[in-house]
């Protein structure tokens, strides 16, 4: 599957609280799979759920996650993907301080900035370069979870 889309981690925070950081405020009253919910199937809305003290904001047209930036003391990942371009990057946040961004096109680092999370040097890469399966290992090392295809997200056009 090539993924094309954005995905906001926020530790303790309510779903309703990090959607409202992103100025989104209608629940539609739609829940959805993972499945649409992480994909460009219906790209116009966000997608949010909390799972094991993580909210995630999915964002397909990669519109409203990738601008946000922490008001207070967040820890939070912001991760995008973008097969279509075989560009990829993810951004840490540590206490509301960017820790970490890493961007890579091709299979090669254009931006790199902070110190490299331990995980980034136990990942295997194919030949090609980083790709989902590299950005999923980050994911996991920064917050525990793997991808949920029994999660449940509620749906908030934008």
């Amino acid at each position: 599957m090539g993924w094309n889309t954005s995905v906001l981690f926020r530790q303790d925070v309510t779903v309703d609280e990090a959607v409202d950081d992103l100025a989104i405020t209608d629940f539609s009253g739609e829940l959805v799979g993972a499945d649409q919910a992480t994909s460009a199937l219906k790209p116009d809305a966000l997608y949010a759920a909390e799972s094991d003290g993580w909210v995630q904001v999915w964002n397909p047209m990669m519109d409203v996650v990738m601008g946000w930036e922490p008001t207070d003391q967040a820890n939070a990942l912001m991760v995008f993907f973008s097969s279509v371009s075989s560009t990829y990057g993810f951004t840490l946040f540590t206490h509301g301080e960017r820790a970490r961004h890493y961007v890579y096109a091709d299979g090669v680092a254009v931006e790199d900035e902070g110190t490299p999370l331990p995980v980034e040097a136990d990942i295997a890469l194919p030949s090609w370069g980083p790709d989902e399966d590299f950005l999923w290992s980050i994911i996991t090392a920064v917050t525990g979870l793997r991808y949920d295809e029994e999660l449940q997200y509620r749906v908030y056009p934008v």
